[in-house]
């Protein structure tokens, strides 16, 4: 399901209380029929032009979890024997070593993936190590 399916979804209650509520006014004579059809109306053209700022939120692909922080820095704080735990940010992940790698604590190193809860983590290249290849 995309997001302007979900978002029309989500506008079917307010728009279903909006008629009910014009309705009742169209019904005590406290509206005109052709006001509140307008009133209708502009109610369906605010969701409409919503749509663009609400897009982003209802976009599923956006990652969430472990496979947000793919691509992100970390410090092994607990030694991946060959499961441990790092540092990301100011949160602490359980973590395994790429190829079963046995990485010690205070190893500045990359989150590759995530598979569940565990993240699979390389060794960052230093500069040093990115000459010596060169």
């Amino acid at each position: 399901m995309g997001p302007l399916c979900r978002y029309s979804l989500l506008q079917i209650p307010g728009l279903a209380l909006t008629a009910a509520l014009l309705w009742w006014g169209w019904s005590l004579d406290w509206l005109r029929a052709g006001t509140a059809v307008v009133l209708f109306l502009l109610w369906l053209l605010k969701d409409i032009l919503l749509y663009p700022l609400y897009r982003p939120a209802l976009d599923r692909s956006v990652p969430h979890g472990a496979r947000a922080l793919v691509g992100r820095a970390a410090i092994v704080s607990v030694p991946l024997q060959p499961v441990g735990r790092v540092r990301v940010g100011s949160e602490s992940w359980r973590a395994r070593g790429r190829a079963g790698r046995c990485l010690p604590a205070g190893t500045a190193v990359r989150v590759v993936s995530a598979s569940g809860l565990t993240l699979l983590v390389e060794p960052q290249e230093t500069n040093r190590e990115h000459e010596a290849d060169t």
